[in-house]
C-alpha cells in the first residue's frame, strides 16, 4: 500500500510563546514612546512666482490697454473737431505779438477766423451775408455771446487802419478770451 504523506506541523503563533503577564508586577515608569516624534516635518510648497501672472491679471491688463486705446482714440477725435482747431488758431493769433502787434490786428485776423467757423456750420448761406448790426447781433446770441464793445470792435476791426486809436480801448486778452468762449459754444 502506498504511504500517505502528512503535511508538516505548523509553527505555533508567536503570541502563544509570549511570557504570561504578571498582574502584580510593578508598572513601567518609562513614558510610552511619542508617536508624533517619529513624524517628519511638513513639506511646504514652493513660493508663488511673480511671473507668469494668473489669467485674471492678463484679463485686467488687456482691459487697461483697451481703455487706454479708447481714451487715445477719443482724444484724437476731439483734436479733429472744428472747435479744437479754431481755439488753437485763435490762441496762436493772440500769442503772436510780432505779426499781430495790437488789438486791431488780433481782431481783424480773429474776425476772419470767426467767419470761417460760422461758414462751416449748417445755415451758412444766411449767415454769410450778415454785416454790421446783423453780424453783431449774431455774435451776441447764446449763453456765450460776445460782449457789446468787443462785438462792435470785431465788426469794424478789419477795416480800421493799422495803429488805429480805437484799438487801444479793447484789451487783447479780453478779446481772445471772449472769442474763445464763443468758439467753444458755437463751433
Amino acid at each position: 500500500m502506498p504511504e500517505i504523506k502528512t503535511p508538516p506541523a505548523a509553527a505555533p503563533a508567536p503570541w502563544l510563546n509570549a511570557p504570561p503577564i504578571d498582574p502584580q508586577a510593578a508598572p513601567s515608569t518609562e513614558p510610552p514612546a511619542d508617536p508624533l516624534a517619529e513624524l517628519r516635518d511638513i513639506h511646504l510648497p514652493p513660493e508663488v512666482s511673480f511671473w507668469p501672472p494668473a489669467p485674471g491679471w492678463w484679463i485686467v491688463a488687456g482691459l487697461v490697454v483697451l481703455a487706454l486705446l479708447g481714451l487715445a482714440y477719443l482724444e484724437w477725435r476731439r483734436r479733429q473737431t472744428l472747435s479744437y482747431r479754431a481755439v488753437k488758431a485763435l490762441e496762436a493769433i493772440g500769442q503772436d505779438h510780432a505779426r499781430y502787434p495790437d488789438s486791431r490786428a488780433v481782431a481783424a485776423e480773429a474776425a476772419v477766423l470767426i467767419r470761417r467757423v460760422v461758414l462751416s456750420r449748417p445755415g451758412r448761406a444766411e449767415v454769410a451775408a450778415l454785416t454790421g448790426e446783423a453780424w453783431q447781433g449774431y455774435l451776441a446770441k447764446g449763453k456765450a455771446g460776445v460782449p457789446a464793445d468787443i462785438r462792435a470792435f470785431l465788426a469794424k476791426a478789419p477795416y480800421l487802419p493799422p495803429q488805429a486809436p480805437a484799438s487801444a480801448n479793447v484789451d487783447r486778452t479780453a478779446l481772445v478770451a471772449s472769442l474763445r468762449r464763443w468758439i467753444k459754444a458755437n463751433a
